[in-house]
């Protein structure tokens, strides 16, 4: 009876015709199932931007496209500007490939490869060091955005720059041993006519307070008690205090002459052979740099 009633129910409900997955037509009763709702896609407008929250979508298809051309044409000028850098660069034409490099750079900040083919034009393949301070920075973007490939490339043709750091570093230490000796040298002079500048200071002020100290007291004593004794000493001890004032200046100034050469001599940029001290620990600085820019190590080849 059940079977029956359910028989008889169906009746008074309307049948649709539908494809199946199979592709064939199947019978079913409208209502049984819930309405299909049509799917969108959600895009986070957080994530695109605020137009696109207010663009249609043959709009934003648009604009997609747009970008994905214009990407397309970035990365078809980006390879141009690498290709002519390596065939330049290749044919010893460095100043040519730096142009080219350099270009790729403007066009993509991020690529190791413009980075490292950069760096090879501006040392000429490690081979020359007369612009080091550029050779710094773009071994900078070597080390934060050249892949272990492009470094471990660099690392095979380091051989002329590792031998100009042992070159550098050797000269460096024969520079800063003999620069220490002529400082040490000169030290000892300058430290005694320091001694003997302060010794002469200290000679100085006490009479000159001396005198200062009696021409006040005398002043004093001259304008409490009328005398032309009290008036005579009190030019006399004015006249030997404005006299050794004379000589403490003289003392002060012979005292911070030597002072001054005290410190100027633990300063290398004092003397001629110190700033070349300073250079050459620069240049071994860059050098060092620059190499630990494309080493790779063990760890990182691993993985």
């Amino acid at each position: 009876m059940a079977e029956e009633r359910l028989i008889d129910d169906d009746k008074d409900r309307k049948y649709k015709i539908r494809k199946n997955a199979d592709g064939e037509d199947e019978l079913y009763i409208d209502g049984d199932e819930e309405e299909e709702t049509p799917e969108f896609e959600v895009r986070d407008v957080a994530e695109d931007d605020e137009e696109a929250a207010v663009l249609t979508p043959e709009q934003l298809a648009a604009r997609e496209r747009m970008r994905r051309e214009e990407e397309e044409a970035r990365q078809k000028k980006l390879d141009g500007f690498l290709l002519a850098a390596r065939e330049k660069i290749a044919a010893g034409e460095f100043d040519a490939a730096l142009y080219d490099a350099s270009e790729a750079i403007e066009t993509d900040g991020a690529n190791g490869e413009a980075w490292a083919l950069k760096l090879r034009a501006l040392s000429h393949d490690f081979n020359a060091y007369t612009l080091m301070d550029d050779c710094a920075e773009a071994s900078e973007g070597v080390k934060r955005y050249s892949s272990d490939e492009e470094k471990a490339e660099l690392d095979g043709i380091s051989s002329p720059i590792r031998a100009k750091l042992a070159e550098f570093e050797d000269e460096y230490n024969r520079l800063s041993a003999e620069n220490e000796q002529k400082k040490s040298e000169r030290r000892e002079v300058f430290t005694e006519n320091r001694r003997r500048a302060l010794k002469f200071f200290a000679l100085t002020v006490s009479p000159f307070a001396l005198f200062l100290a009696l021409a006040i007291a005398f002043a004093c004593v001259y304008f409490a008690v009328d005398g032309i004794t009290n008036l005579t000493l009190f030019i006399v001890f004015s006249a030997l205090a404005f006299v050794t004032l004379a000589v403490l200046l003289f003392a002060v100034k012979k005292l911070v002459a030597a002072q001054s050469k005290v410190s100027l001599n633990e300063k290398n940029s004092s003397t001629k052979l110190g700033r070349q001290v300073d250079k050459t620990a620069s240049d071994v600085a860059a050098l060092r740099a620059i190499i630990s820019s494309f080493e790779v190590k063990n760890d990182d080849i691993s993985r």
